[in-house]
């Protein structure tokens, strides 16, 4: 039962009865005791059949029988009509990423131009056409693509052998394609190790299989199958000693010397794959030591062709004709151009076993004849011992032009490889430095954290300096791993920079830290202040937008001078580091009170980055957004954001933000009424937040607990998650508004004041209707008798020059009260009739409530007909609404999918979707029936 059978034939067989598979040994064997596993995988192959796709992971160790498994659910899938898709990973492959990918979308490149064109370029990028390289997003989605347009055609069995081994980014497709299989005709299945040293890559997967070993009635069937003169005690001894492995069973009935009597202690205590390549190892040295020398060729070049490892051999003294003892016994063979082993355990037996001299003349043989260069800098790497500069600068070279192709970490792996072999001084610090910068970009945050604390005892230069600043803020900044340096350290560090534009940047930097992070004393603030006060700190115009930015954040007394000038420095740029620095552009806006103008620098963002192809920057800015869409009242286009944030962030490995974006969507469902999406969305923020919430999180967090906690008419929970908002100030400043209204009922009117000061002093900052708004109502709520009134018209007046509807219904359902407490009753129909009406439109169920309670015991009557916006908004998904907002705004199914980030086809199913619950056929007609859903 030996090993990987690609190709594998496969005789007809009884009905009921496993197939008969041909194995690497030229013998057909049935897979014994499989039967159940066999059943479970045909039974979703016919599943798929009925557009019921799904993903399972087989698992087990090595020799459990993985791979002959998979062939047979291969042979039963082909003759039932399925097309045949696979890939499979090699021990060593993956340098420069997506090797595996290629392997299995090869049949179906004649069909990419059928992909939207960013999910077109980022495959094409990745396969190494020249370009800027795409997030692992839209890679996974051009891939997804081309499944879904082939299961279209014919049912898919898409086959993962060896998923331990595949190159990293490919297995980060096939989770993202396993997470996604259920709505194709199709299914994937792959196969890994269950050891420990093997990553667990099983989490996408929708089904788990895991191989255990044979029982004793099938382990007997299976001798019986290979050795049926072996005597009854003999095969004891062999299912003791082989202790169910399908493998050993096999390979050690064929040679009953294995099975010593009594077991030695030290050798029941190795892992079965230990043993069973010692057992391959025995039957390697009965070959001719040529023979072995070229076995060490081909196990070193599995990533070779056959004719580089013929070639590497016959620069090693060796012939073709050294190959055929090995071939002969069954170890290897020659098929489609590579040389395979009869199991992935022989070639690590003859590698492992092998010196390390021979292991290197061997790579460097290699590296001499193989075609391809990144493969080639591998086996130069592999051959070098000690330091080597040339092999570090071409190992560096490498890196980079892997990371241009968006196989990241694979770069960050070169990167570090490169590191190793750099003896020393600045250039290991510099390259130390960019692993670091590389295991960011690919998302091993603890990686990078750990190399930075490596390269900071060693000698750098300036440029070195500066990048390791810049990689550990954008870690500080975007995780809980690592807090990063004080602002006061990098007040010092920009003291030591020549570089005008350096020093503007660690400032800025530092502004930055302060801000996001709530955590530097007024000391530690003032001192960074005064340093980018400093006129040699800002030059250029690049310097002085950062200096303005880092001033907007930590000082009232500073503010953004022109958005405009701002925006157009980052136009066309793709460094990593302008992501923060955009989005605290759009944090400084916020802070002078204009959310109109700052949910524009967060759509120009979303611009900028989406046309770069940048899609966790994009997600980044698009949670800003929602963020801004619901504390100005714009509920459906912020719970459209926040929901589509959240997806893209589960998507690319982001919990910060997807955090931001579930509190939003608490919020948004909070305002609706919605208690238990809301109370959803809050657990699914506290397990993304960790241990470690950021402050901003917190701070939405508590305001949409105190919005369930009014609702639900919990009045004191209300003012303590309230007051718990205000201690962070950017958004305490707008949450303060709720606070009046819950604390007055609650008999605790005094705990405004602290909230209404700061308010106040903001307004004087910078004048915002909105704000304003909120303020004139909070004094009006806690002004005794007639002088509530002025402040609640002054109210009315500043909330009718914003589009805030919601906050300025709230605001009438306030006044309507207060007049009908002083038995005003035709004037507080009024505002009751006009704040119901507004509530109701808006899907604001528990104001509503409260409204037409209030507008009852005024003897006014109740809307009773909702617009038709409350009926999208209530029919439609948030996925749904957004697609069919960018249908009705004249954008292709193909051009939908680039902007949110879907393949096609999805988006032709929930435009299907939208169209049934509208009750409408044509594109044209969306327009007219969503009306101002999302305005």
């Amino acid at each position: 039962m030996a090993g990987n059978v690609p190709g594998a034939r496969f005789r007809p067989r009884a009905a009921g009865r496993l197939p008969r598979v041909r194995t690497a040994r030229g013998r057909y064997v049935q897979v014994i005791g499989r039967k159940a596993e066999f059943d479970q995988l045909t039974g979703l192959l016919h599943a798929a059949r009925r557009r019921q796709g799904s993903s399972v992971l087989v698992s087990g160790e090595a020799g459990i029988g993985k791979s002959l498994l998979a062939s047979a659910v291969v042979e039963a899938a082909s003759s039932s009509g399925f097309e045949i898709l696979s890939c499979h990973g090699i021990r060593g492959a993956g340098a420069a990423g997506f090797e595996g990918l290629h392997e299995l979308l090869l049949p179906l490149l004649d069909r990419i131009d059928a992909l939207p064109p960013r999910q077109h370029t980022a495959l094409d990028v990745a396969f190494g056409a020249d370009g800027e390289p795409a997030d692992r997003l839209i890679t996974g989605l051009a891939a997804f693509g081309l499944l879904e347009k082939a299961a279209a055609a014919s049912p898919l069995l898409v086959l993962i052998e060896d998923l331990h081994w595949l190159d990293r980014s490919t297995a980060e497709i096939v989770s993202f394609l396993a997470a996604r299989m259920g709505v194709m005709r199709a299914l994937l299945v792959a196969t890994t190790r269950a050891d420990p040293i093997y990553p667990d890559r099983g989490s996408s997967f929708k089904q788990h299989v895991p191989l255990t070993p044979l029982s004793e009635e099938d382990a007997l069937s299976l001798i019986d199958s290979n050795a049926p003169a072996m005597a009854m005690p003999q095969r004891h001894r062999l299912i003791a000693y082989a202790r169910g492995n399908p493998l050993a069973l096999t390979e050690w009935s064929a040679d009953p010397s294995w099975m010593e009597d009594p077991l030695p202690a030290e050798r029941s205590r190795l892992p079965m794959g230990k043993r069973l390549e010692e057992s391959f190892l025995a039957e390697v040295a009965l070959l001719p030591r040529a023979t072995r020398r070229a076995l060490l060729v081909a196990a070193a070049g599995e990533d070779a062709s056959s004719y580089e490892v013929i070639e590497a051999a016959r620069n090693l003294g060796l012939d073709q004709r050294d190959f055929a003892p090995a071939e002969s016994f069954g170890l290897i063979r020659r098929t489609g151009g590579t040389y395979r082993f009869r199991h992935p355990l022989v070639a690590s037996a003859v590698y492992d076993n092998a010196d390390s001299d021979a292991r290197s003349r061997v790579h460097t043989q290699l590296a001499a004849v193989i075609v391809d260069a990144a493969r080639a800098v591998q086996h130069r790497a592999a051959a070098t011992v000690g330091w080597n500069e040339d092999v570090a600068r071409a190992l560096e070279e490498l890196a980079v032009a892997t990371g241009r192709r968006g196989a990241r970490t694979e770069a960050a792996a070169t990167w570090r490889r490169a590191v190793a072999l750099t003896p020393g001084g600045a250039e290991r610090a510099r390259r130390t430095v960019m692993a670091a910068e590389a295991a960011r970009q690919a998302g091993a945050t603890a990686d990078a954290a750990a190399l930075l604390a490596e390269a900071m005892s060693m000698d750098h230069d300036e440029a070195s300096v500066v990048q390791m600043a810049r990689t550990e803020l954008l870690i500080a900044t975007t995780s809980s791993v690592l807090q990063g340096r004080r602002g006061d350290e990098l007040v010092e560090l920009s003291r030591t920079l020549g570089n005008p534009a350096d020093r503007a940047e660690i400032l800025t930097w530092a502004a930055v830290r302060s801000y996001l992070r709530q955590d530097s004393s007024p000391e530690i603030t003032q001192a960074v202040a005064e340093e980018l006060r400093r006129p040699d700190i800002a030059v250029t115009e690049e310097q002085r937008v950062l200096q303005g930015i880092g001033l907007a954040l930590i000082s009232s007394a500073d503010r953004i001078t022109s958005v405009e000038k701002a925006l157009s420095i980052f136009q066309g740029r793709v460094r990593d580091s302008d992501a923060t620095l955009l989005n605290c552009l759009a944090f400084a806006v916020e802070d002078t009170y204009d959310l109109t103008e700052a949910a524009r620098v967060w759509s120009a963002e979303i611009d900028i980055f989406h046309r770069s192809a940048r899609t966790t920057d994009e997600t980044v800015a698009i949670a800003g957004r929602g963020t801004v869409h619901v504390t100005a009242n714009e509920i459906a286009a912020g719970l459209a954001d926040s929901e589509h944030a959240l997806r893209l962030s589960s998507d690319l490995g982001m919990p910060v933000v997807g955090a931001l974006a579930a509190v939003n969507i608490a919020r948004a469902r909070a305002w609706r009424g919605e208690h238990e999406l809301a109370t959803a969305a809050l657990k699914t923020a506290t397990e993304l937040s960790g241990l470690m919430p950021f402050p901003r999180v917190e701070a939405v967090a508590s305001w949409a607990s105190a919005q369930m906690a009014a609702n639900a008419r919990r009045l004191d929970e209300a003012v303590a998650h309230l007051l718990k908002c205000v201690e962070h100030p950017p958004i305490g400043v707008w949450a303060g508004g709720d606070l009046a209204d819950v604390a007055v009922r609650a008999g605790r009117p005094e705990v405004v004041q602290g909230w209404l000061d700061m308010a106040t002093t903001a307004l004087a900052a910078g004048d915002s209707d909105h704000l304003a708004m909120l303020v004139e109502r909070s004094r009006a709520l806690l002004a005794p008798g007639d002088g509530a009134r002025d402040h609640f018209e002054q109210a009315i007046r500043r909330g009718e020059q914003t589009t805030a509807h919601l906050d300025l219904a709230r605001t009438r359902l306030f006044f309507g009260e207060w007049l009908r407490r002083e038995r005003r009753i035709m004037e507080a129909r009024g505002h009751l009739s006009a704040a119901l009406h507004v509530f109701e439109a808006h899907q604001a169920t528990p104001l509503a409530q409260r409204t037409a309670q209030e507008l009852r015991a005024a003897g006014g009557g109740e809307l009773t007909q909702p617009t038709r916006s409350f009926d999208v908004g209530t029919m439609l998904t948030a996925q749904e609404l957004h697609i069919a907002q960018l249908a009705a705004e004249g954008y292709t199914n193909k051009q939908i999918a680039d902007r949110v980030y879907l393949s096609h086809r999805t988006v032709g199913v929930h435009l299907y979707n939208a169209y049934a619950k509208l009750q409408i056929n044509r594109r044209s007609q969306l327009a007219s029936v969503l009306g101002s859903v999302l305005d």
